[in-house]
């Protein structure tokens, strides 16, 4: 495995100056406000989620024997999530062929964390995704990997190593994920610089990652056709800044976000922004994110896509939750196309079994079931599908 931060030594070098720059202020230099909340949504699932507070994870939800041999420096969760999904149309290309049914371990993972002290902690989760689903290949990745260093004197904090970084992050209710997650994820070896001062929760983040991931998000989704034999990037020329404000603590939070990656001419640039409201029962999630600049594909067009997505969600219960969401897509091409999504409709529930499951270890047992309508371009006098109806049941445990 490559270092993460290898790359052209001209470019590395710099950077390498900055980041031991930015470590050596982190260090825990006296005190201060060492344990404020961080609201950025990608620190909370660094920092904050993932070790959950320290003192939730050490009341339950783990294995006794793990416990007694590591003590509470080293955490180990885990969890499995086995689907049953069914399709009407199997294959988008061609509405002839017939539906399809299909069961199938989703995710099944294992997290190691290390509190190595008040301001530094790592994580590391290896993950197997899609065993046994047909028409897939399935995959073990080292999901994540990081190092999260905290100031304790200023508002400062530092992320190194293979995670998610801080770019079309939306609060996911449903089992699949957000069309923008699906399109803009950034799930790459880079460092993540951010400010968070204790005003209106504001969140300013700065991240430098290793590998351009957007292109080829668009072209998996079958909506960007790039020219062949484009030039291959340089690694570490792209680059990320979000910013976050909760000016309601706990109950408004919104973030901005721009992303510039190499391409082959021109770089590729997005830019969106997304918003998060819980009031009383109800949580209210949004997103938008649209191309700047795109790299010229075959057609000779840049084909500047954009993508929507509103969600809602109610707890009825404490242990029963409703969600809906409404998606929708422009690929940014003249004309339709066979199987590029026009809009999406999604709605289920997760209901909590935990009280049905008698095993000590476990934090979660979740029964979760969506619906969902696809809408799909399709050019005249084809044979693709227009549409796609999508039932699935899953079954997620975790310890």
């Amino acid at each position: 495995m490559n270092h993460p931060f290898e790359g052209k030594p001209t470019s590395v070098h710099g950077w390498s100056v900055l980041l031991a720059a930015a470590v050596l202020a982190l260090c825990p230099m006296g005190s201060a406000k060492a344990q404020d909340r961080v609201s950025n949504p990608f620190v909370k699932q660094g920092l904050e989620k993932f070790e959950k507070s320290e003192e939730a994870e050490k009341e339950g939800g783990e294995i006794p024997a793990i416990r007694n041999m590591f003590g509470e420096t080293i955490r180990l969760n885990g969890g499995i999530a086995l689907n049953y999904e069914y399709r009407d149309v199997q294959d988008v290309g061609d509405q002839d062929n017939g539906g399809s049914s299909d069961f199938f371990i989703d995710t099944a993972e294992l997290v190691l964390g290390v509190f190595f002290n008040e301001w530094s902690k790592a994580k590391f989760k290896v993950e197997a995704v899609d065993v046994g689903r047909k028409g897939e290949k399935e995959t073990v990745r080292l999901d994540e990997a990081f190092l999260a260093l905290k100031s304790l004197r200023m508002p400062l904090y530092l992320v190194g190593g293979k995670t998610v970084l801080p770019f079309a992050i939306i609060d996911n209710h449903l089992i699949e994920d957000p069309l923008t997650e699906e399109l803009y994820e950034i799930d790459e070896w880079g460092a993540t610089l951010g400010f968070y001062p204790d005003i209106f929760g504001l969140d300013v983040s700065f991240s430098l990652y290793r590998n351009p991931r957007i292109a080829d998000n668009l072209k998996d989704f079958k909506t960007h056709e790039f020219t062949p034999g484009r030039q291959k990037e340089d690694a570490f020329q792209s680059f990320l800044v979000n910013v976050t404000l909760e000016p309601v603590e706990d109950t408004l939070s919104m973030s901005a976000f721009y992303d510039s990656e190499p391409g082959d001419g021109a770089r590729n640039q997005s830019i969106g922004g997304s918003i998060t409201l819980n009031y009383r029962k109800f949580i209210l999630d949004a997103g938008y994110i649209t191309a700047l600049q795109r790299e010229k594909g075959e057609n000779g067009e840049e084909n500047r896509e954009s993508a929507g997505v509103v969600g809602l969600a109610f707890d009825l219960l404490d242990s029963l939750q409703l969600a809906a969401r409404y998606e929708v897509f422009r690929d940014g091409t003249r004309g339709d196309q066979d199987e590029v999504l026009d809009y999406r409709i999604a709605a289920g529930f997760n209901y909590s079994i935990l009280g049905l499951v008698n095993v000590s270890f476990l934090n979660d047992a979740t029964l979760s079931f969506e619906y969902r309508y696809s809408k799909f371009e399709k050019e005249q006098n084809s044979n693709a599908a227009n549409s796609q109806n999508t039932f699935q049941f899953q079954l997620a445990l975790g310890f």
